[in-house]
């Protein structure tokens, strides 16, 4: 079944991903497709996507399915019609901390709310409304005119939810509301998303990153250059 398609864009990975990334994209993948039910479409990607798995989890079969592949293009690692990078990038960080979606960027679609809301949703699976779609989670960034004209890496916090380990995602304790949970069952952490921003970058420039690697299905990054 290799050389019909490429698995690393099945997943969503670049080739250089290893073992755990590729775990965890296969993961997110097979999640999104139990919660939007079944159908001949669904059916053969879901196909894909476990013959995708198969292969690039195996060092054996990966082996012999990358020496079947076409050279990867320059700047090997970075998804076709994307700026995500996974695992180790060569640019240049711009900023050396990851900077957190939540509490450093101007968010302008969805609000603060409505964006914590869908990204949990993929998470606890509730109140998912039908039909729900990918839809663009915009972010403005603010680059300095050396910084654009250097390009490099922009790491970006994204928030994720875990089913607490306290409670074990129950809320409770006994009788008594989980204190480390709040009660919700769930917790809030950031997972960090690296966007590749490429030399001389325009003011208006926008960059996208899919997000399927950390489990959400229904939002994808657009990150929006402002030079200032």
């Amino acid at each position: 079944m290799t050389g019909e398609k490429d698995y690393y864009l099945v997943l969503g990975i670049p080739r250089t991903a290893d073992d755990q990334a590729v775990r965890i994209a296969f993961r997110a993948l097979a999640r999104q497709h139990r919660r939007h039910g079944s159908g001949p479409e669904m059916g053969r990607d879901a196909q894909d996507i476990l013959d995708a798995y198969e292969v690039l989890s195996e060092p054996l079969e990966r082996a012999a399915y990358d020496r079947s592949l076409a050279p990867a293009p320059a700047g090997a690692g970075v998804e076709e019609g994307s700026s995500v990078l996974r695992g180790r990038a060569t640019p240049e960080p711009l900023i050396p901390e990851p900077v957190s979606l939540v509490n450093d960027f101007q968010t302008f679609a969805p609000s603060l709310e409505a964006m914590i809301s869908r990204i949990m949703r993929n998470f606890t699976g509730i109140r998912v409304p039908k039909g729900e779609g990918l839809e663009g989670l915009n972010v403005a960034v603010t680059l300095t005119p050396d910084e654009a004209a250097r390009g490099g890496i922009l790491s970006v916090g994204v928030p994720v939810f875990y089913h607490c380990p306290v409670c074990g995602g129950r809320g409770r304790q006994w009788l008594f509301p989980c204190l480390n949970c709040e009660g919700q069952g769930m917790v809030e952490e950031e997972e960090r998303v690296d966007v590749r921003v490429p030399p001389v970058v325009g003011d208006g420039a926008v960059l996208e990153a899919p997000l399927l690697s950390m489990g959400i299905s229904n939002l994808y990054l657009r990150v929006h250059i402002r030079i200032g």
